[in-house]
């Protein structure tokens, strides 16, 4: 009988043969047959070095050695990463393999020399590994070379699919994939590959979409039945807890070896660039104290890169090392064997534990990961204080995935207006002139925005073209105008996502803080108790110059809101509620645990969302704790600002203390502040009811260009959750 391996090419047989490979697995046969004997999508899921790369490439390469013989007819496979570090990485490890058949690989993004691009530029063929980001320059300042590039392309593979489900970035990339398609007229099978999915099916009707294939998924330890992943490796955690200045020196121990183990590998992961800098500082620090050796490194997106190079290639030597990270060490780059996976603080969410949990434990079958949370004073009169946030969440993304499996679902955003301009700017500063009917047309049509109607988009060009973005010429054309250009001709222009890194904000000459997002020119901020103006912003010097606002700005811009799922919410309340000791905790955990329920219990947290703070015959001043995930937050946070709603519910002041408080100061008492808050949520059947336009956050990057009737359409469609804002408790 013929096994699926007899049918690779010749090449890629002894390339198993000299690794000593005594099989190739079984994720790998599935997706040789499917490969080979299909022609659908196809998208590979399974664990972290499970050998999807290899599931995707030994059957494509064999139909691209079978049928291109010369490789210089267009490029055949185009592999898209979302991380320079992964294509590098996915570059080194595909080289020795395409060296055997001479088939040609390339590399694009932003570390790559001109040189190269250049030549494949002029001779394009292969492979070509490039980052979302880097594609869309491609089709922007080479537009006359697309349709030689890609007139051949058999398959798209997307790696690491669930980076970009439910993201912009994800749908500029369809956006992306349909324009190529249309420019080129090739019709390329799309390979999924991913580690941590929850819904598979909006995976697949991700990866489809704009296609009329069929798309099948090949996985590894998934039920056929729930489609639910199956745990493989044994998993060890532990959480632990502080308050003061232990915190870091405890984490330099976790980092160390011990008797059994003589030295760690470890990443520490961190939820922002900022604090992975932190982390690093203050383990040299204590490093050089203890007259002890220095093996610790830093690694995110703002870094050079042969630093960050130089960071990933001291993770695979042998010895001692520690790296902290973002996310960019999140996917599955291969940095070799981990002994620990450090968190500090809670994960972003479940998908985000599961995907960092997986780093480690590849050979040893054993993930470990250690967590390290740390206090912070809350600043509501001390009642928030007394939960300890960070740990609770905690507990709440780990119970989840070990009673259930469960993951976050991804869903794309119904309205993705600032996107919708982005590839506006791009179609129109790449190919020239369009008449509003072509133009229409060709964009309405692309996936992400069949749910945009056609006044809606002329609403949106009538704006950017009283604004000077898009000009009109003769005929009725349109192109792009002069403000536009400046837009597109920035570097930030091809990625959709706002910038994280931190901008000064200075009054005066003088700093007042720094925000990890680039609020537009004539927008509001409020920082260090004060709400300002934003009057000028220096991207090359990355600062903000602002001057003092009037209190009520018209638009206040919020950054990157979270995004926590209403299930971790649900389960940070029930883990504060219930009586079971987790043995993951460590004894100072449990103790902070142990004071945040007999808190919880002493308030009535069980039977109310509403904690009483002090009253006086003209105000009831209290805390708003729901319990809700971060659309239905943002639901109940801006109805609650409408000044209509205000006057009902007697609000003299209302201040959003966390992701999941509000602090609040009203005439009424509670009883019948949450009677009137119920009945309003109950009948409003639109969410754009609920929002004062005057007070729609911007949340993605392109919102400023926006005509007022288009943010508020979009925040409530993408952003608001009505069903969930009812899910108050009863006050008993």
């Amino acid at each position: 009988m013929q096994t699926s391996s007899s049918r690779l090419a010749p090449f890629i047989r002894e390339y198993i043969y000299d690794k000593k490979w005594q099989s190739i697995k079984e994720i790998q046969e599935d997706a040789i047959k499917v490969i080979l004997d299909t022609d659908s999508h196809v998208l590979i899921a399974a664990g972290t070095a499970a050998g999807k790369t290899e599931a995707c490439f030994f059957p494509i390469l064999t139909l691209i050695e079978k049928e291109s013989k010369s490789y210089t007819g267009g490029i055949n496979v185009l592999y898209i990463g979302p991380l320079k570090a992964l294509i590098n990485d996915q570059f080194e490890r595909l080289s020795p393999l395409l060296e055997r058949a001479e088939i040609p690989l390339w590399r694009w993004h932003g570390d790559v020399a001109q040189g190269h691009k250049h030549k494949l530029l002029e001779n394009p063929g292969g492979i070509l590994q490039i980052t979302p980001e880097s594609l869309e320059a491609l089709l922007l300042r080479q537009p006359q070379k697309i349709k030689l590039l890609f007139n051949d392309l058999k398959f798209a593979i997307i790696d690491e699919v669930h980076a970009f489900l439910g993201e912009d970035r994800g749908a500029q990339l369809i956006c992306l994939l349909e324009r190529i398609k249309g420019i080129s007229g090739c019709d390329p099978r799309r390979v999924g590959l991913s580690a941590t999915l929850g819904d598979y099916s909006s995976a697949l009707e991700w990866l489809k979409a704009g296609s009329d294939r069929n798309t099948v998924i090949i996985s590894e330890g998934i039920d056929s039945n729930t489609a639910k992943k199956l745990p493989r490796r044994k998993i060890s955690l532990a959480v632990d807890f502080y308050k003061d200045s232990r915190f870091y020196p405890a984490l330099y121990d976790q980092c160390q070896g011990d008797s059994g183990v003589p030295f760690r590998k470890c990443i520490i992961f961190t939820n922002s660039r900022v604090e992975a800098e932190e982390t690093t500082a203050n383990l040299k620090a204590i490093a050089r104290e203890r007259n002890e050796e220095d093996h610790y490194h830093v690694h995110h997106g703002s870094i050079a890169a042969s630093l960050r190079a130089e960071a990933e290639q001291k993770l695979k030597e042998s010895g001692a090392q520690t790296i902290a990270a973002t996310a960019t060490l999140e996917l599955g780059i291969d940095i070799g064997q981990l002994d620990r996976i450090i968190q500090i603080g809670a994960p972003m969410g479940v998908s985000s534990f599961v995907q960092r949990l997986g780093r480690s434990g590849r050979r040893s079958g054993v993930s470990q990961m250690y967590f390290s949370s740390r206090e912070y004073p809350e600043n509501a009169f001390n009642i928030l204080g007394n939960i300890p946030w960070e740990l609770l969440k905690t507990i709440a993304v780990i119970q989840l995935y070990l009673e259930e499996r469960w993951i976050e679902d991804s869903r794309p955003k119904p309205l993705p207006f600032s996107l919708l301009c982005h590839q506006t700017f791009s179609v129109l500063a790449s190919l020239g002139e369009h008449s509003f009917g072509d133009l229409s047309n060709q964009l309405l049509a692309l996936p992400p925005f069949r749910g945009i109607g056609e006044e809606d988009y002329a609403t949106l060009l009538r704006y950017l073209i009283t604004n000077g973005f898009i000009d009109v010429i003769e005929g009725g054309k349109l192109i792009i105008g002069l403000e536009g250009e400046r837009i597109v001709n920035h570097y930030s222009f091809y990625s959709v996502f706002p910038d994280e890194e931190e901008f000064r904000v200075c009054f005066g000459g003088r700093e007042i803080g720094k925000v990890n997002f680039i609020p537009p020119e004539g927008s509001g901020l409020v920082l260090a108790g004060k709400s300002w103006k934003v009057t000028y912003v220096n991207l090359k010097s990355r600062e903000i110059n602002v001057s003092p606002g009037s209190g009520e700005v018209s638009k206040i811009w919020q950054g990157g809101l979270g995004n926590v799922h209403l299930r971790i919410a649900r389960r940070m309340k029930q883990a504060l509620l219930e009586k079971v000791r987790y043995p993951y905790l460590s004894a100072s955990a449990a103790e902070r645990m142990n004071e945040a329920r007999q808190y919880a219990e002493a308030m009535n947290i069980r039977n109310t969302d509403f904690i009483p703070i002090s009253e006086d015959d003209s105000s009831h001043n209290f805390i708003l704790l729901p319990w809700l995930g971060s659309r239905g937050m943002r639901t109940l946070y801006l109805a609650l600002q409408k000044q209509i709603y205000r006057k009902d519910l007697g609000i003299t002041f209302i201040e959003r203390k966390n992701e999941y408080a509000l602090s609040i100061s009203s005439k009424l008492g509670i009883d019948m502040f949450e009677e009137i808050l119920l009945g309003i949520i109950n009948t409003v059947k639109n969410p754009e009811e609920m929002l004062d336009s005057a007070r729609i956050p911007y949340t993605d990057k392109y919102d400023y260009l926006l005509p007022p009737e288009l943010l508020l359409k979009q925040y409530a469609a993408n952003m608001l959750d009505l069903e969930e804002a009812g899910l108050i408790t009863g006050h008993t």
